[in-house]
């Protein structure tokens, strides 16, 4: 194995080198070069601040399920019709499909279905029916 001036073995180096890279560049302290493997801390990886959209616009205009987990231009026009329904606040329209979005549609689901008169299923899945029922006013 070839060895660096200091004796050490190249290989470290090397792979240290290549860590960095394929944990998008992060700069590794210097006990990571010198053979020591250590995990990048929280600390000095930075959180991407989240993305919030304008409802402003339309998003998307078809009726595709939209469900938990989804991402995107469906999850964002969901999330601003909620928006202007009142269930979901600005900062909540992010793109993402989690929790509190899941518990917006429950909760529009189930409260156009008693309001309106028209059944909706209560399953926090947004379908053709929850679709056409974002999309309109209620008919009562």
């Amino acid at each position: 194995m070839p060895k660096s001036r200091m004796g050490r073995p190249r290989t470290a180096l090397t792979v240290a080198a290549l860590s960095a890279i394929a944990v998008g560049g992060l700069a590794l302290p210097a006990h990571a070069i010198s053979g020591h493997t250590y995990a990048a801390s929280a600390s000095a990886q930075s959180a991407a601040p989240a993305t919030t959209y304008q409802c402003n616009k339309t998003y998307y205009s078809g009726t595709a399920i939209t469900e938990e987990g989804d991402t995107g231009s469906r999850v964002i026009e969901v999330q601003c019709q909620l928006y202007w329904r009142g269930y979901l606040t600005s900062d909540q329209v992010d793109g993402i499909f989690g929790p509190n979005t899941y518990k917006a549609v429950l909760k529009f689901q189930r409260e156009w279905s008693n309001e309106c008169g028209n059944q909706l299923s209560i399953d926090g899945v947004v379908g053709t029916y929850t679709w056409g029922a974002l999309r309109s006013a209620c008919p009562n």
